[in-house]
C-alpha cells in the first residue's frame, strides 16, 4: 500500500467560514446601518440593504457578518431579527480611528477558521500551493474552498493589518454562529447586482419617431412626438429643453450639508463635530443629523473629505422649512 493510500480524500463541503473578507463585511455593515438607521431588520428583508435578491447569498453574506461579529439574532421564531452588534455599533459610531482600528483588528479573528489558520501560519503564510494542500488533505476543505477561503483569509489579515504581536487568539471559538451548520455547501461570492436594462421605447398609435441620434459614447436619445410638430413646436422644444439643462444644472453645484455627532468610546456619549458634512457622508460614518442645521453651499466648498467650514465671520443661513419641518430646495 502506498503512502498516498493513507491520505484522506477531500470532502464535498468546506468548513464553514466568511464568504466574503472583511473589508466587504464592514462595507456591507455600513449600508445595512443606513438601509434600515438602527432599527432591527426582519431576516427575509436584509437582502434589501445589499441589492441581493437570491436567499442562499443573502443568507450567507448575513452570516459573514455574523461571523465577524458585525451583525447578531434577538429574539426568536417570529421575533427574531437582525441587529447590529455592540462590536459593530463602536465601528459605525466612535470618531476615534484607534477605536475603529480595534474593532476591525478583533472581528478578523472572530471566524474559527480565520483565527485557526492565523495561529498556524502568522505573519508567513506558506506558498498557495503548501496551503491549499494544507487545507484539502488536513483540514477537509474542497479544492473550491480552498482556493475561496485563501483569497478570504489573504484579504482579510491585509485589511486588519495583523502583526505577530496579534497572534495570541484568547477564544478560537467564538466566532461561528452557533445556529449555522458546521459545514455549508461552498458557494461562490455573491455578483454584483445586474446593471438596470433600459427596452426600447414602444410608439404607441397616433406617436412616431421624429428623430434619433448619439448625445455620447454611452448615450443616445430617441425623440418620440405626436401630431403636427413644425418650426414652432421644434422652438418650443428648444426653449423647454433649455430651461430643463438650467433646472438640471443647479444641484450638481449646490449641495445641502448639516451639523451632525458621531459616538465617541472615549466619551461615552455622541459628540457634535466641528464641520458640517452631507446627508449621504453622515449616513456612511455612522453620524446622526443635528436637525434645523441644514444649509445649502457650493458643492466646491467642500474639502477632499466632504466636510465644509463656513468662512470666518459668514453668516450660516439654513434653508427655510416645509410645514412638515423639512428643508425647503
Amino acid at each position: 500500500m502506498t503512502d498516498s493510500a493513507h491520505i484522506a480524500a477531500p470532502r464535498d463541503r468546506s468548513p464553514a467560514y466568511p464568504n466574503i473578507p472583511l473589508k466587504a463585511a464592514v462595507d456591507r455593515l455600513i449600508e445595512f446601518d443606513a438601509h434600515f438607521k438602527r432599527s432591527p431588520a426582519r431576516p427575509e428583508k436584509i437582502g434589501d440593504a445589499w441589492g441581493i435578491k437570491g436567499k442562499a447569498y443573502v443568507d450567507r453574506t448575513a452570516a459573514a457578518l455574523r461571523y465577524f461579529g458585525l451583525l447578531e439574532y434577538q429574539g426568536s421564531g417570529k421575533d427574531r431579527h437582525i441587529v447590529v452588534s455592540d462590536a459593530g455599533k463602536a465601528y459605525l459610531r466612535s470618531a476615534q480611528e484607534e477605536t475603529k482600528r480595534n474593532v476591525v483588528k478583533h472581528a478578523a479573528l472572530r471566524p474559527k477558521q480565520i483565527a485557526i489558520f492565523w495561529n498556524l501560519w502568522g505573519t508567513d503564510r506558506p506558498a498557495d500551493g503548501a496551503s491549499l494542500d494544507d487545507l484539502i488533505f488536513k483540514h477537509s476543505f474542497t479544492e473550491q474552498g480552498a482556493r475561496d477561503f485563501l483569497k478570504v483569509y489573504d484579504a482579510t489579515i491585509s485589511y486588519a493589518g495583523l502583526t505577530g504581536s496579534d497572534k495570541s487568539i484568547p477564544d478560537l471559538q467564538g466566532g461561528a454562529p452557533e445556529d449555522d451548520p458546521d459545514e455549508i455547501d461552498d458557494l461562490p461570492p455573491p455578483p454584483p447586482p445586474p446593471p438596470a436594462q433600459l427596452g426600447k421605447v414602444k410608439v404607441m398609435e397616433g406617436e412616431r419617431e421624429l428623430t434619433t441620434g448619439l448625445l455620447a459614447k454611452d448615450a443616445s436619445f430617441r425623440l418620440i412626438v405626436s401630431g403636427h410638430v413644425g418650426v414652432t413646436e421644434i422652438d418650443r422644444l428648444i426653449r423647454k429643453l433649455e430651461l430643463d439643462k438650467e433646472i438640471l444644472a443647479d444641484p450638481d453645484d449646490l449641495v445641502i450639508v448639516h451639523n451632525f455627532s458621531v459616538w465617541d468610546a472615549g466619551a461615552g456619549d455622541y459628540v457634535v463635530q466641528p464641520l458640517k458634512s452631507p446627508a449621504d457622508r453622515i449616513a456612511r460614518i455612522g453620524g446622526e443629523i443635528v436637525p434645523d442645521t441644514a444649509e445649502v453651499v457650493k458643492r466646491t466648498a467642500l474639502d477632499a473629505h466632504g466636510r465644509y467650514k463656513p468662512p470666518e465671520g459668514e453668516h450660516k443661513s439654513s434653508l427655510p422649512k416645509t410645514k412638515d419641518g423639512l428643508p425647503r430646495l
